[in-house]
């Protein structure tokens, strides 16, 4: 775990912490055996992510990717994605998934920021944070308006069914009631909503999630505010790291010359029916 002033939270222990994590919303559902974790989203998507696959025996993976297949489709899933970290098993789950029909999508970056240096003394990425630009944690329904308002022009997704917006909505009002905190932002140019993202703080972690700024107001500052933004708020709230999936060729870069570290990839494949 390292000595006394160095950086305790090595490669091994940051794939621990990713391999916990999950996106479960509202009214999904979640079957988990221990050869895999498998969670349904309802709604318009209707998708199936499967994490944490871990099959040793070679003469029963195909049966768990039917079962897991099976069951996706049974809960009226359009498809199936799977979630690839270093732990998974078998080694070549990638290759098998492609010859069953599943594309891989595109790449992503596991980044980890400490908000610790070497000598245990507090840091934060530096970034540059225009006057007209700001973010902030949703607390209002007015904020929280925005928040959803740019799902759209953001990310270019159908808007999710009623009972889903209903399960969102309540959660955001439950949360803020309980803990004063959200998890979610949204970054402004004076009072326009130009873009969002999200933070869950799980002990000594932060996980970004969901970064996103409207195509006209990139490269302006508004992504830095954003990141810069949630790690003052993580480590407020006793994180330790942020932890982040950024795309390669993207938002990894901005990341990186700001004191990301990379700990290493993850594959993503995907089916739809």
């Amino acid at each position: 775990m390292g000595t006394p002033g160095t950086n305790v939270w090595d490669d091994r222990r940051v794939w621990e912490a990713m391999a916990e994590w999950r996106w479960i919303p509202p009214s999904s559902r979640r079957f988990t055996t221990d050869r895999y974790d498998l969670i349904v989203t309802p709604g318009s998507y209707s998708m199936t992510t499967v994490y944490g696959f871990l099959v040793e025996d070679p003469e029963k993976v195909d049966d768990a990717l039917d079962e897991v297949e099976g069951l996706a489709r049974s809960n009226q899933a359009t498809g199936t994605r799977f979630q690839i970290l270093p732990t998974a098993r078998p080694l070549d789950l990638g290759e098998r998934l492609d010859r069953r029909g599943y594309l891989a999508l595109d790449e992503v970056e596991v980044l980890v920021c400490d908000f610790r240096d070497e000598s245990g003394r507090p840091r934060l990425p530096e970034f540059p944070l225009p006057a007209e630009i700001s973010a902030r944690e949703v607390r209002s329904d007015a904020d929280y308006a925005a928040f959803v308002g740019l799902n759209a022009p953001i990310w270019d997704s159908p808007d999710p069914p009623a009972e889903v917006r209903r399960g969102l909505e309540a959660e955001f009002r439950k949360r803020v009631a309980d803990t004063g905190h959200s998890g979610r932002y949204v970054v402004w140019q004076g009072s326009l909503p130009i873009g969002h993202g999200g933070l869950e703080v799980v002990g000594p972690v932060a996980r970004f999630w969901g970064s996103g700024i409207l195509p006209a107001y990139r490269n302006r500052g508004a992504y830095g505010a954003l990141v810069r933004t949630r790690c003052e708020d993580a480590a407020g709230q006793g994180a330790e790291i942020a932890l982040v999936t950024a795309r390669i060729g993207t938002s990894g870069p901005i990341l990186k010359r700001r004191g990301f570290r990379v700990v290493g990839p993850i594959r993503n494949f995907e089916v739809r029916w």
